[in-house]
């Protein structure tokens, strides 16, 4: 149970992922950010799976002159952060490619909503770029210079297609998981359920009801307590069966009643009188209540309907 809730609520979390509505994206260990972006229209179109790499703030941070921070040695592709404004954005491009950066992120210096389109010059610009807003800018700076978080920038429109297939494939996946969650802790319910019923009930053991009377049935009785049929599996008896007497006299198949007392309860299934006393009880007759006043049953007659079932049927 507790580990299709968590496959379940994983699958939550690949449904978000797969939703979110930015292509700037940020993950870490208990970190997943993504921040609405625009494409620059004068550099190299995001192909594939996306780029990725950690992120540094630009010196100076408009990087409208050459970047003093500047990439040394193999970087693990490092993104840059730039605010606008000042000149131009291919020059703050121009600049970070310069620096050794692999892709530059542009913030506003505004409040502006749409985000606008950048344009610009694409001559020997190899990089990528992209723009977005002042408050997505201000939430980035806290996770610049760290290498435990990666900042990633995804494509526009190649990856749509099959965002849409993952995001399907993944709701069916979450609907039927919920499901087998929901049958299965039915089920676990069902189990204790019928575990407990079980539990409760402590029938007659086997050697106790063997010791009770018994005889051979040859024809019906004038006592009121034998008739043609056994009360349980409603059976007629034939000659030669072996019928067992209970305490308060009334007879039945004797392996009818005998799972009776020991697989469901202890008492008569006409007169309802427990089986296990050894006081001498006089036969019923018309006048003895089917019911007795110190034990009664709801349950009593969907007990024995599912026994008659149950049990095999006598044969002549």
């Amino acid at each position: 149970m507790a580990l299709l809730i968590r496959v379940y609520a994983l699958l939550i979390h690949g449904l978000m992922v797969a939703f979110v509505a930015g292509n700037v994206v940020l993950r870490g260990d208990n970190i997943f950010m993504s921040f609405d972006d625009v494409e620059a229209n004068f550099t190299p179109k995001i192909k594939g799976s996306g780029e990725n790499g950690v992120l540094y703030l630009a010196d100076p941070i408009d990087a409208c002159s050459p970047l003093k921070n500047r990439v040394v040695g193999d970087s693990n592709s490092p993104f840059v952060l730039i605010i606008k404004g000042i000149c131009s954005f291919d020059d703050k491009v121009r600049n970070a490619q310069n620096a050794g950066y692999k892709a530059a992120i542009i913030y506003d210096c505004e409040d502006s909503i749409p985000l606008v389109e950048m344009r610009g010059t694409p001559d020997g610009i190899k990089i990528h770029s992209v723009f977005i807003s002042k408050t997505s800018g201000k939430m980035l700076k806290e996770y610049i210079d760290r290498s435990d978080v990666e900042t990633w920038i995804l494509s526009n429109s190649e990856n749509r297609p099959l965002s849409i297939k993952v995001v399907s494939f993944l709701a069916l996946l979450a609907v039927v998981v919920g499901m087998a969650t929901c049958l299965h802790g039915r089920n676990i319910i069902h189990e204790r359920f019928i575990v407990s019923r079980v539990q409760e009930f402590h029938g007659m053991s086997r050697s106790l009801v063997k010791a009770m009377q018994s005889m051979r049935f040859t024809n019906v009785l004038e006592d009121n307590c034998t008739s043609s049929a056994c009360a349980i599996c409603l059976e007629d008896y034939s000659t030669g069966e072996k019928l067992r007497i209970l305490p308060c006299h009334h007879m039945f198949h004797a392996i009818c009643v005998d799972s009776w007392l020991t697989s469901w309860r202890t008492f008569c299934p006409v007169c309802k009188r427990d089986a296990r006393t050894t006081i001498n009880i006089p036969p019923a007759s018309e006048s003895t209540p089917l019911l007795s006043s110190d034990f009664q049953s709801p349950s009593s007659s969907i007990l024995m309907s599912s026994l008659a079932k149950s049990l095999p049927v006598p044969t002549v």
